[in-house]
């Protein structure tokens, strides 16, 4: 019997998306896209997107922006889960609920939960995990390539980076990745730059990053990433003055920062921590 890529399975025998989430799911890319510019070619084989997160406009702009392609996003896997799905919520749609509108957020994220886990197991994403299970999402990821799908990855923590306004501090397990397509592909696909910017309501697509495959597959990660990193500068620079859309909109005071501690807890708490005692100190 035939069986179907699965998000949370090796493999299903029942197709994915079902009709009513596939709906639900695409209807957003019958509304206005986004403006889109490119400055290479997309070719015709699998590649690897690397985008900023803008908050939530990020993940919906490039849906919008590649929907002439066949492609899966990197989308957190406690998405998929009733049981991790409320927390995820409340993290993501409600980080601001405070008092007695906290409550009732609770409550909405447990009536959302349902539909959310139901509608991205439909849109067929890729789980990512922050433990030990990150291999999963190396292999769904492989998968996905071998389909001859493209993979969209959203590789920023939520710590700023100083030196780069457009772009916060990448994280290292995203660009292990190309290591798992150099073992199991036996090259790694191209890897494009794209920048979303909210306030224009643009997305930038820049030339390719090429892994440099003669160098040992850490250096050439780390590459990678400083590649990737700098191009997104760039075409963040290329456009007019515009306001910049972090990942996360962290609080002024450094104790209330634990709300957003969703993976790596203490590591990236520390991470803040250090950057919160230099930001202030410049201030």
């Amino acid at each position: 019997m035939k069986t179907y890529y699965s998000p949370t399975k090796p493999q299903t025998r029942i197709y994915h998306p079902h009709l009513f989430f596939k709906v639900a799911f695409f209807a957003g890319r019958l509304v206005k896209r986004p403006k889109v510019l490119i400055e290479s070619p997309l070719p015709a084989e699998p590649v690897l997107f690397m985008a900023n997160h803008a908050n939530d406009y990020g993940p919906t702009a490039v849906m919008l922006a590649l929907k002439k392609r066949k492609f899966r996003s990197w989308s957190s896997a406690n998405m998929l889960s009733l049981k991790t799905a409320p927390d995820q919520i409340m993290k993501t749609i409600f980080p601001n609920a405070r008092g007695v509108l906290k409550p009732v957020c609770r409550v909405m994220s447990y009536l959302m939960a349902p539909v959310m886990a139901s509608m991205f197991k439909a849109a067929g994403v890729v789980p990512v995990y922050r433990d030990i299970r990150i291999k999963t999402t190396y292999t769904k990821t492989i998968e996905t390539l071998k389909e001859g799908l493209d993979v969209v990855i959203f590789p920023e923590s939520i710590v700023p980076n100083p030196e780069n306004p457009y772009l916060d501090t990448l994280q290292k397990g995203a660009f292990k990745t190309l290591g798992f397509c150099k073992k199991y592909l036996g090259s790694v696909p191209k890897i494009y730059p794209v920048y979303c910017c909210r306030s224009l309501d643009t997305v930038v697509i820049g030339a390719p990053v090429i892994f440099d495959e003669s160098l040992p597959v850490a250096d050439a990660e780390e590459k990678a990433t400083d590649e990737i990193n700098a191009a997104v500068k760039r075409l963040g620079e290329s456009l007019p003055p515009h306001k910049v859309t972090h990942y996360a909109v962290l609080p002024k005071n450094i104790d209330n920062i634990r709300k957003y501690m969703t993976y790596n807890e203490e590591k990236i708490y520390e991470q803040l921590r250090e950057y919160y005692i230099e930001h202030n100190a410049e201030n």
